[in-house]
């Protein structure tokens, strides 16, 4: 018997909460609120540029770890899910840059 747990799948509800709840913690962590740390975070802020760096970083790094690992080559299981961890990070990095950097909805990020 292997003692690896099936997959895992959350609903968006409980993302949601998840999410709440740890944004609620990282603002007590930094001495602070939701509020001030959304604000510190915004698009067109140094904080959501670090977003998108590391967002870069971690996509290059599934991409060149992962997808391009003989391992993960040899089984087509495995390589459809690190395709889809790099897909999916690329749409945050892609996301992300449109909100930080170009001028989707107008928020007043940079460039605007």
């Amino acid at each position: 018997m292997s003692s690896f747990a099936a997959p895992i799948h959350f609903s968006p509800e409980e993302i949601e909460q998840n999410r709440i709840e740890r944004l609620a913690a990282e603002a007590e962590d930094r001495e602070s609120t939701p509020q001030e740390l959304i604000a510190d975070f915004a698009p067109g802020t140094f904080g959501c540029h670090e977003a998108l760096h590391t967002a870069s970083i971690v996509m290059s790094l599934v991409d060149e770890r992962l997808c391009e690992h003989p391992a993960i080559l040899a089984n087509p299981d495995w390589y459809l899910l690190a395709s889809q961890a790099h897909t999916a990070l690329y749409n945050l990095y892609q996301a992300i840059g449109a909100r930080h950097i170009g001028d989707d909805e107008g928020d007043g990020a940079k460039g605007d």
